[in-house]
């Protein structure tokens, strides 16, 4: 009974611990940033940024607590997550200890910061475990946590979209707009309805996504917001446009939205093209010009190529080449960018397919460990069965056994008291065995001094065998350095690879740009004369390409004049000395001396212009 209750008061004396872990209060400054994150994310780093340097002493679940919050403040300013090392450890964390809707918002914005690294699969994975976490939820934590399921739909529909997965992008979009409803909050519907029009759009549905589209605007005009209203409008008259071929209705629409909104650049590119389909040039020239202005590249990129097409209509054929080169510099740029996009998106699908291969491998070795330990313990439940009724039958045995010889030998001390002859024998017998004891005593110091020899040696044998395990220990270490060394080199031979990549990408991008060309082809030329622009442009693309050529010149050698860093950027993009001469309108010697001084001062050696052209070549 006393065991009992210390067992109870334990449990109790726990459980209170365990409350008091997950339900304590936090800082003053992280109730404030807590309360008021989602309506003034800004608001709230300021005052987490207050505990910055006091966070560190809190309990782990508010530390974790903190940067969970911080990471959501930064996401709703749309602030770029660069690593997932944080958001991964909050996660790791909240599977362990905090409660379920903690679990949730950190496996939401672990696939938000996923997102942000360009990994959709992982970003995908994290917003099916918010949804798979809220089917445990009880009906009032499920209500609480709609909000959060409305935005992580709307965020799968985005990924799906960005995918090419229409149909799933279409279904994730409705049943974001289901979680909204379900709350009654009509007001944050209308950018789901939108992107279910989109949809419909990307798939040649025009009814669906006008319907879905004049929905939305509807929406965000019932519910008062003029904001959110004018930018689906603009959007609505680029549809009307492009897709419904609806001209007067597209202009009307537009001319509405920039009325109220006139910094949406693509509501301005698109009535720019309007009248330029009209052939009301300066009007097109005014919007087109106002969209390079508030538009990102692609929009800057469209805008010239509609600028150029009405500088050729209007025969002013130099300022359309001006339009035409600006729109090929944007085209270059975009392509850069699509092409580190593609490069991310095959770098994240390779390395979520390796995770999984390798989460795949672990379940399977945790699946033979557990068959494993379960037949084992059942093996060693058999056993203990066994050894259990073995133990109580010998113990049986014992007890019968020594009983018997209680009875016989009180029946033999009746018997040895009735008679004074057995004592008598029994006197003799103790003087033979007397004797026999003196006779035996030398063997037994004999065999004692052989068992304290054996000893000896078994002593000697025990030290011998626990030096070799201690060499059987440090040959196994010996191994798992090599191996991390063999792990270590194996990785930086990829990251040499993927460095060695990315230079060939760049140097085939950089032979590809109009000044590389330009230089090539002067060769050819007999009166070739560079000018200031293209040494600039030249310099331009080449420290572009190789960030750091000019300034590990500089800091090989600080008193690098002009003509000789023109020297480098021509040998650079592999100009041959005699039309460097020509360039730089200089004699072969005066080359040959410079190239001289240049590997001298670069090198520390003379003589060595092949060395230095080598050199040159390499030089990142």
């Amino acid at each position: 009974m006393k065991a009992c209750l210390v067992f109870i008061l334990f449990i109790g004396i726990s459980l209170s611990l365990g409350c008091s872990r997950h339900y304590r209060s936090y800082p003053l400054f992280m109730e404030q940033a807590q309360s008021c994150v989602e309506t003034a994310p800004d608001s709230a780093l300021h005052y987490l940024s207050l505990l910055k340097d006091s966070i560190r002493c809190e309990p782990e679940e508010t530390q974790m607590y903190y940067h969970l919050l911080t990471i959501k403040a930064e996401d709703k300013l749309y602030t770029r997550h660069i690593s997932d090392s944080l958001i991964n450890l909050i996660v790791k964390f909240y599977n362990k200890y905090g409660d379920k809707n903690k679990q949730m918002e950190a496996y939401y914005y672990q696939g938000s910061v996923y997102r942000d690294l360009h990994d959709a699969p992982s970003a995908l994975d994290a917003f099916h475990e918010v949804i798979s976490r809220s089917k445990e939820l009880s009906p009032a934590d499920k209500k609480q946590s709609a909000d959060l399921m409305a935005r992580t739909y709307n965020q799968m529909g985005t990924l799906f979209a960005y995918q090419g997965l229409y149909d799933e992008a279409l279904q994730a979009n409705r049943e974001s707009v289901n979680c909204y409803l379900a709350q009654g909050k009509k007001d944050k519907i209308s950018y789901a309805l939108r992107d279910i029009a989109r949809m419909y759009d990307a798939k040649h549905q025009k009814d669906s996504a006008l319907h879905y589209y004049q929905k939305a605007y509807r929406t965000t005009l019932s519910a008062r917001s003029p904001h959110k209203a004018y930018r689906i409008l603009g959007e609505l008259g680029s549809f009307y446009y492009y897709s419904l071929v609806k001209a007067d209705s597209a202009k009307r629409m537009l001319i509405t939205a920039l009325k109220h909104q006139p910094d949406m650049a693509n509501a301005l590119l698109v009535l720019g093209d309007v009248y330029r389909g009209e052939n009301r040039w300066d009007s097109a020239c005014y919007y087109l010009h106002q969209a390079i202005e508030y538009g990102d590249i692609y929009k800057q990129h469209s805008a010239y190529r509609h600028l150029s097409s009405i500088e050729i209509q209007k025969h002013n054929y130099p300022q359309a080449i001006t339009y035409i080169r600006r729109a090929q510099l944007l085209a270059d740029s975009i392509k850069k960018i699509t092409r580190t996009e593609a490069i991310a998106k095959i770098n994240s699908l390779y390395n979520y397919q390796h995770i999984q291969k390798e989460n795949y491998t672990l379940l399977l070795e945790n699946e033979k460990k557990n068959t494993f330990l379960w037949i084992l313990g059942c093996i060693s439940v058999v056993i203990m069965g066994v050894a259990i009724s073995v133990y109580f039958h010998y113990k049986k045995k014992v007890q019968n056994t020594r009983l018997q010889m209680h009875k016989l030998s009180k029946l033999k001390e009746e018997q040895e008291a009735m008679s004074m002859k057995a004592h008598e024998e029994n006197i003799c017998k103790i003087k033979e065995l007397e004797q026999k004891q003196i006779e035996t005593e030398p063997r037994v110091k004999e065999l004692e001094q052989k068992l304290v020899e054996q000893e000896g040696k078994i002593t000697e044998k025990e030290t011998l065998l626990k030096a070799q395990k201690e060499e059987l220990e440090q040959a196994k270490a010996l191994q798992n350095l090599l191996l991390a060394q063999k792990e270590e080199l194996e990785a930086k031979n990829k990251e040499i690879i993927a460095c060695l990549k990315k230079q060939k990408v760049l140097q085939d991008s950089l032979r590809q740009t109009s000044i590389y060309h330009f230089f090539h082809q002067a060769c050819t030329k007999a009166d070739s004369k560079i000018t200031e622009e293209k040494w600039s442009e030249l310099q331009k693309e080449v420290d572009t390409t190789y960030p750091n050529f000019s300034k590990h010149l500089y800091e090989l050698s600080p008193k690098l004049s002009v003509i000789e860093l023109q020297i480098c950027y021509l040998m650079k993009i592999s100009i041959p000395p005699t039309h460097i001469a020509i360039f730089t309108n200089r004699t072969k010697a005066a080359i040959s001396n410079a190239r001289t001084r240049l590997a001298k001062r670069l090198l520390g050696e003379q003589n060595s212009t092949e060395k230095l052209d080598a050199f040159i070549s390499d030089l990142q």
